[in-house]
């Protein structure tokens, strides 16, 4: 398991990039509304009153926030071209706000959770870009 917390700070984000272990028939929407509803299910918070609007591309944002965390998705469709990240088009990121639980909390129980459940493409990116976990092999070409 990798150790989140060597990497946590303030101001440093783990941004996930997520996509489906089957990619046939990919559809953002559907896509990103179970990936919502499975993070917000492994944090044990009701994503009540966010909000899930559609872009221009094809794509949804989702966010939420209260006073313990902060939480934002993107579901688009996979661009073709972008090697590793073709198969992971989701980019989520969720920030602790709270004084007793570090962001590397939560990305570790979200990282557990998503990866435990063989219906999820998984790959970590730490603040300054480098990928710090994956569940399939992303290569060497950082």
């Amino acid at each position: 398991m990798t150790d989140f917390a060597q990497y946590d700070g303030y101001k440093k984000d783990f941004d996930f990039h997520v996509g489906p272990a089957q990619p046939d028939a990919f559809r953002s929407r559907e896509f990103g509304d179970r990936l919502w509803a499975d993070v917000s299910r492994l944090l044990g918070t009701l994503f009540e009153g966010g909000t899930i609007t559609p872009d221009d591309h094809d794509g949804y944002n989702y966010w939420f926030d209260n006073d313990d965390l902060s939480a934002s998705l993107y579901s688009g469709p996979p661009e073709s071209d972008s090697g590793v990240l073709d198969q992971v088009p989701a980019m989520l990121t969720v920030i602790s706000r709270s004084e007793d639980v570090a962001s590397s909390e939560l990305a570790e129980r979200i990282h557990a959770g998503l990866t435990a459940s063989d219906d999820y493409l998984v790959v970590v990116f730490a603040h300054d870009g480098m990928p710090i976990a994956a569940n399939f092999d992303i290569g060497d070409d950082w």
